[in-house]
């Protein structure tokens, strides 16, 4: 099969960061725990799993996790979390490794400035995402709109405000909510806060122009791989694939493709992209 690979694809810089974080913890014989995924690639956590480190990928909220810790290390997540846990993390004695996302740092940063100002924040975001559940943790004032339902009953008769949202989000869906925004808001300031990485991921379909299926790798549970599958489904009428790893895209009968092309999410490391990339292309 003929392939055309994506311009940018795989780790963007804050899940580089992140990994490199962890790679460098001191192991000192005691437990090390990652309260959830660091990033939301099961082969990224394999490897930490590997290495020694408790991933505590349950139900439980952060806070009750941490208090079933009692000596060790804690690792929160590229996603963000609420600073509360910090304090309660070092009145335990237990080392904190924070790999938050420089931008998702940014963007509460931000949201601290507009509460600061006096303005009403609303947040748009996946109702139950890790990095939505840590910045509606800095306030009890922040407005949430759920990015797929999102109840505009919410913003009525509000004035003043700043609106921000959760990084992975897809551009042209959260343009459609901004603009039902401004028209409903009469003083309204509109943060576009989808990363850069994301953007231009997405952006990478311009790329194509005769190719007859499109795979995009990337775990089931990376909201950024999902959101490229989504932007990939909704844009064109060939065929598309979200593929998790090689085993995935074996199981699939490509016969009658000729020319493909290949993405895949900013989650996704380099060792499940090339030999999906190398079996595509001896197809």
């Amino acid at each position: 099969m003929e392939i055309t690979l994506a311009t940018h694809y795989g780790f963007c810089q804050g899940v580089k960061n992140a990994i490199n974080i962890v790679n460098n913890i001191n192991h000192d014989n005691k437990p090390i725990y990652m309260l959830n995924k660091l990033v939301h690639n099961n082969n990224v956590c394999e490897q930490f799993i590997n290495n020694g480190i408790i991933i505590l990928d349950d139900d439980r909220s952060l806070e009750e996790k941490i208090n079933s810790i009692n000596e060790g290390t804690i690792i929160f997540s590229a996603h963000g979390h609420d600073k509360k846990l910090n304090t309660l993390a070092k009145n335990k004695n237990l080392n904190i490794i924070d790999t938050t996302c420089p931008k998702v740092i940014l963007n509460e940063k931000s949201i601290i400035k507009a509460l600061n100002e006096n303005k009403t924040v609303i947040y748009i975001g996946i109702k139950k995402h890790p990095e939505t559940i840590a910045s509606l943790s800095i306030s009890n004032k922040i407005i949430f709109l759920d990015f797929f339902n999102p109840d505009y009953s919410l913003i009525e008769n509000l004035d003043n405000v700043s609106v921000h949202n959760q990084t992975t989000l897809i551009q042209d869906d959260l343009k459609k909510i901004n603009d039902v925004l401004i028209k409903k808001i009469k003083h309204i300031e509109i943060h576009n806060d989808i990363c850069f990485a994301t953007t231009l991921r997405q952006k990478c379909f311009d790329q194509i122009t005769n190719e007859d299926v499109i795979f995009v790798i990337g775990d089931k549970i990376s909201s950024n791989s999902t959101r490229l599958y989504e932007v990939a489904k909704n844009k064109f009428k060939i065929d598309v694939y979200h593929i998790s790893n090689l085993e995935e895209i074996k199981k699939l009968d490509l016969h009658k493709y000729k020319k493909g092309f290949i993405t895949a999410g900013a989650s996704t490391p380099d060792q499940v992209i090339n030999p999906i990339i190398k079996y595509l292309t001896n197809y």
